[in-house]
């Protein structure tokens, strides 16, 4: 019978990107890992720490390549936010057996821009428009109209906050109020509240979290 597979593979949460985000337990995982993955900017955090590094980037299969060819050796994969909220996590279970992975949860820019809100957030609906498309709104939004949901939503890449204020200013919403919040928990952090239609002619860059359905 083949014995239980050791854990080397954690994934740890490093929150908005600044250092005063990150919970102990994750400065204790990454210090205790030979192997430090991520994206440039979650590495950038832990530039002191002498470690083997590797830069995720869009070649997910040679990271697959990569993981393999040290498995076993402790490796920490470093993810923004929080491992449990649209992050590399999913993609790992479905290679790595659940006995090899331990996950060490992070602040997610969602926990932080409720936060900024001063909003309960049990309940809530979170979605991501990155990489999908903005129709994939419309049965929130219908929702929305009816103040039936409290709901996040992540944008980034193509679908920027400005475009996401702009699809529902389309959609006869353009007088919702939202809260949106850009490079949250960073020196260049940006929050506002204001309508759909105002949004969908500000600049908020492209990745940041907006919020409808609140008390206000």
């Amino acid at each position: 019978m083949q014995g239980k597979r050791k854990t080397w593979l954690t994934v740890v949460g490093v929150g908005p990107g600044d250092p005063k985000w990150l919970v102990p337990a994750a400065y204790e995982a990454v210090a205790g890992a030979e192997i430090l993955v991520g994206g440039s900017r979650a590495l950038e955090l832990f530039r002191f720490l002498d470690k083997e590094r590797r830069v995720i980037d869009a070649d997910l299969e040679g990271l697959y390549r990569y993981l393999t060819s040290v498995a076993g050796r402790p490796t920490a994969v470093l993810v923004s936010g929080d491992p449990g909220l649209y992050s590399l996590l999913p993609w790992l279970k479905e290679r790595f057996a659940a006995e090899e992975i331990r996950v060490v949860p992070g602040i997610s820019s969602v926990q932080l821009a409720f936060a900024r809100l001063g909003c309960s957030w049990e309940g809530a609906s979170i979605m991501s428009v990155h990489g999908r498309p903005l129709n994939s709104l419309d049965p929130y939004l219908e929702r929305l109209a009816r103040r039936e949901i409290l709901l996040a939503v992540l944008t980034g890449g193509q679908n920027t906050p400005a475009a996401v204020g702009g699809y529902m200013e389309g959609k006869g919403l353009g007088d919702t109020v939202l809260w949106v919040g850009s490079q949250l928990g960073g020196a260049a952090e940006k929050t506002a509240l204001l309508t759909a239609k105002e949004l969908a002619r500000a600049d908020f860059g492209g990745a940041a979290v907006i919020i409808g359905g609140f008390s206000h």
